[in-house]
């Protein structure tokens, strides 16, 4: 008999119920270990093959019965405890108010330079370009867990805090994903451990996604840009993710002069540009 179930725990748990007996008397052969893909892609199901299960007996244990000399030994282990814990008692609380009332061995630290450094983030910066291979290394190892035909083409410096990874293949289209969601999951995978890690955010390429994405929003910008040469103020649709961050570092480049900034009407996200305002107005 075959069972398939998301995991393994799971299958030996049905098996049990079908079979009216404990997970531990089962007999069974792994046939498929559960695999969970990757995004959703390349899911399988643990299934097993139950040869059988143990036939469990069960074992009427009588209650021994005590004799009268472990109740004797019983009987004066307890007033043993009791008579030393009086004895105790008496010993603690009868001694010298002067003894009690001990004062405190004062201890005193010989360097406080190590309590100093404990909040406070070294001074020194550290190179970006020493973790280039590292992030390297460690992209490549990550993608050779994926079933996906997908390689690390350049991991490069783009700038002071923001590191550039190019990514390709025949399967990268898989990975950018339809509307872009398995891109923005990815993008935010490597966010949450450079940022963690390194203190730095990625740049992420997948087979030119984001040059395409460059372009069309270059196109959207150049129209936002005259509204603001002619009116001095604007607002964007709600954008999300990749766009929203080229987005706002376009128009921060080209109004270095001007408010520019993300604002946030319930779930929606979207881009502001106006004058900053004076302390008289």
């Amino acid at each position: 008999m075959n069972i398939e179930a998301k995991d393994l725990q799971t299958a030996l748990i049905e098996a049990s119920k079908q079979l009216e007996c404990s997970v531990i008397d089962l007999e069974y052969e792994v046939i498929q270990h559960a695999k969970a893909g990757f995004f959703g892609l390349f899911k399988k199901n643990a299934i097993i093959c139950i040869k059988g299960h143990k036939k469990t007996q069960k074992v009427h244990n009588e209650k021994p019965k005590k004799n009268q000399n472990e109740k004797f030994n019983k009987y004066s282990q307890k007033n043993f405890e009791k008579n030393e814990y009086k004895k105790e008692y008496k010993e603690n609380f009868q001694k010298p108010i002067e003894n009690i009332a001990q004062p405190k061995e004062h201890y005193k630290v010989k360097n406080d330079a190590i309590f100093d450094s404990f909040h406070k983030e070294s001074s020194e910066e550290k190179n970006i370009v020493s973790y280039i291979n590292e992030i390297k290394i460690s992209l490549e190892n990550l993608l050779a867990t994926f079933d996906f035909d997908i390689k690390v083409v350049q991991v490069s410096v783009w700038d002071e805090t923001c590191v550039l990874i190019k990514l390709d293949g025949e399967d990268a289209a898989l990975l950018i994903g339809k509307e872009a969601h398995r891109y923005k999951a990815f993008s935010y995978l490597l966010y949450n451990w450079l940022n963690a890690k390194y203190k730095i955010q990625p740049r992420l390429e997948i087979a030119q996604f984001l040059e395409n994405q460059t372009q069309a929003i270059d196109s959207y910008l150049k129209i936002l840009i005259e509204k603001v040469e002619n009116t001095g103020r604007v607002q964007t649709k709600p954008l999300d993710g990749i766009w929203l961050k080229l987005a706002l570092e376009k128009l921060r480049e080209r109004f270095p002069d001007k408010y520019v900034a993300i604002k946030q009407n319930d779930d929606q996200r979207y881009i502001v540009v106006n004058d900053f305002l004076k302390k008289n107005e």
